[in-house]
């Protein structure tokens, strides 16, 4: 009985002005607000400040615990954080480009954006990614793949504004296709009725990965300068060019003609010691806190070294190290790693 009264007592005050915030019902004080709020958002991702909501320490602590070697990321969280500051209104998207070589973190550092950006992370709906060779594999395609690229953003962004676009392989995708979205990154109030501004771009490539390594090399020996000292300034422009250059996505591309690209990131090469974290992250992952330093040494022994006779940067960053470190885990940590996890 009280809950037929009461689902009726709601449904008469919907049709209330909004400025009917509570009443007493049966001797409570009832908040309407929370009343009429979409109970189905409680459990379920929803277009709210429940579900989406920038929490830059969350994505500090990720990066510090977990990329390593790549000071100049700063920049790209403080363009998420005016990206996301509620007393400014955006005036277009926020583009970032992240370039460097294979293994120096661009991918990991794309979904601890997600993370910090969605309480469901890189599982949320509002996160899309598009793979180069997955995605636009045929270049004789290049118009369908246009059209269904320009479906799913606009599709997307009506049901929230607040999307994340993640452009993996970059190098991989035919220029005409990420040409087709200069539109939706650019300075409007709306394409075709719909306002991409609050949303988010990041574009992943090994592109321009090359005039990093090398330019950082020449910082880092006839310099003397630390990668702890460097700035945006050092690497921007070169990579602009580069990307602009280079056979790719971005070749000749209307984004970097048009300047719609916010910020290039550069991710450095990584060195020994950067390596090494990589290494101990994995066996810590894996719930052994402690490895012994031979078995350190030996996976750092699959490493291969460049470039020429300085041997100062890991050719393939930190990848393939999962798989090595999963090994030594299993043969001599399994007990360990077992006990934890029961515990």
């Amino acid at each position: 009985m009280f809950k037929q009264i009461f689902i009726v007592v709601i449904v008469y005050l919907q049709s209330f002005s909004h400025s009917v915030w509570t009443f007493n019902f049966l001797g409570y004080n009832v908040n309407v607000n929370s009343l009429l709020a979409n109970p189905y958002c409680k459990y379920t991702e929803c277009c709210n400040d429940d579900w989406i909501k920038f929490r830059r320490n969350r994505l500090m602590r990720n990066l510090t615990n977990h990329v390593y070697g790549q000071p100049l990321l700063q920049h790209a969280v403080d363009a998420l954080t005016s990206h996301f500051n509620p007393n400014f209104q955006n005036h277009k998207a926020l583009v970032l480009s992240f370039h460097g070589m294979t293994g120096t973190g661009k991918n990991y550092v794309s979904n601890f954006i997600a993370d910090s950006l969605y309480i469901n992370g890189v599982k949320s709906k509002y996160v899309h990614h598009f793979i180069g060779r997955l995605h636009f594999p045929d270049e004789s395609k290049i118009p369908q793949y246009k059209e269904y690229l320009y479906n799913n953003l606009k599709a997307a962004i009506k049901d929230c504004p607040r999307q994340l676009f993640i452009f993996d392989e970059v190098d991989k995708t035919p220029p005409e296709v990420l040409n087709s979205i200069k539109p939706m990154v650019d300075y409007r109030d709306d394409v075709d009725g719909v306002n991409y501004s609050e949303a988010v771009f990041i574009f992943l490539s090994n592109i321009g990965a090359d005039v990093i390594r090398e330019h950082f090399h020449d910082l880092y020996f006839e310099k003397g300068r630390q990668r702890e000292d460097l700035q945006m300034i050092d690497f921007e422009f070169l990579i602009q060019k580069g990307a602009f250059n280079e056979k790719g996505g971005l070749f000749h591309g209307d984004i970097i003609a048009n300047s719609l690209i916010d910020h290039y990131i550069p991710f450095l090469p990584l060195q020994e010691e950067h390596v090494k974290k990589c290494i101990l992250n994995e066996f810590q992952i894996r719930n052994v806190n402690l490895p012994k330093p031979e078995h350190v040494e030996h996976v750092l022994k699959f490493v291969e070294w460049g470039p020429d006779e300085s041997l100062l940067f890991a050719k393939t960053g930190c990848k393939r190290l999962s798989s090595k470190v999963a090994l030594l885990v299993d043969k001599y940590y399994r007990h360990e790693s077992r006990i934890h996890n029961e515990l």
